[in-house]
């Protein structure tokens, strides 16, 4: 499995940014961000999945495993549900609900 770090690295090259960048797009202070990319510090759950979707990419191919890079989950607005029933769609939005209210900590 590769080294954390060397994940950062390589997201921050391809994304054009540098750890002041990530530090601003993720809300990890940057003394954090110098930590994990020198390999001082591992990052908690939460630090990886702010990072991860600061650059972009899956946090599991953050944490090294070997994943695609990118997220692959659709966005929302890009399902089709013109074939579910009405009672369906009403589900599906109840869940998106429930996903963005336990998110913002309700």
């Amino acid at each position: 499995m590769v080294d954390i770090r060397e994940r950062i690295k390589e997201a921050l090259d391809l994304r054009g940014m540098m750890p002041i960048d990530l530090s601003r797009a993720s809300g990890i202070n940057k003394g954090s961000i110098s930590k994990y990319l020198r390999g001082d510090v591992i990052p908690k759950q939460s630090a990886i999945g702010a990072m991860s979707e600061a650059l972009h990419v899956s946090p599991s191919w953050l944490m090294g495993y070997d994943v695609p890079m990118e997220d692959i989950i659709p966005e929302i607005e890009t399902i089709d549900t013109s074939k579910l029933t009405e009672t369906n769609m009403k589900r599906l939005e109840a869940y998106y609900q429930a996903l963005l209210d336990s998110q913002d900590g309700k």
